[in-house]
């Protein structure tokens, strides 16, 4: 009567894994390994956020156009990344730069910035432009 028993317990276990794992599993037409995002944003302002996103990742992937010049003295760190050999720490470390010393107004100031040397100048002279005027330094 024992083996019984056991054999309609796991007959019984094997039904309720089952069940489980139907009411568990996506419907079809959804891809393998489909994951769906749960978010508290309203729709219309996550849709919002997402165009701007997607904005700003555009003018980032986007290279520089023939006689397209950055201004070094006023870009913000998307638009230096885009300079070649620029990455978004380096750019980062410019804007920093500029912010605590003033603008760079020539190449020779931004030698300054750490991690800037000869072989960077020599690589975006033709794609920089400098609006600003620097400070006196005594």
């Amino acid at each position: 009567m024992d083996d019984r028993r056991a054999a309609l317990v796991l007959a019984g276990l094997a039904l309720a894994g089952a069940g489980v794992r139907l009411a568990l599993t996506r419907p079809p037409e959804s891809a393998p390994g489909d994951v769906a995002l749960v978010s508290d944003t309203p729709p219309s302002l996550a849709h919002g956020a997402l165009r701007e996103t997607a904005r700003v990742a555009a003018r980032l992937a986007r290279p520089l156009l023939p006689g397209e010049r950055v201004d070094l003295d006023h870009a913000d760190v998307t638009e230096i990344t885009r300079l070649p050999r620029v990455g978004p720490a380096l750019a980062r470390r410019i804007v920093d730069w500029r912010a605590a010393h003033g603008p760079f107004g020539s190449l020779a100031r931004f030698d300054s910035v750490p991690g800037v040397g000869p072989t960077l100048l020599a690589a975006i002279r033709q794609y920089v432009t400098f609006s600003g005027i620097p400070p006196d330094v005594p």
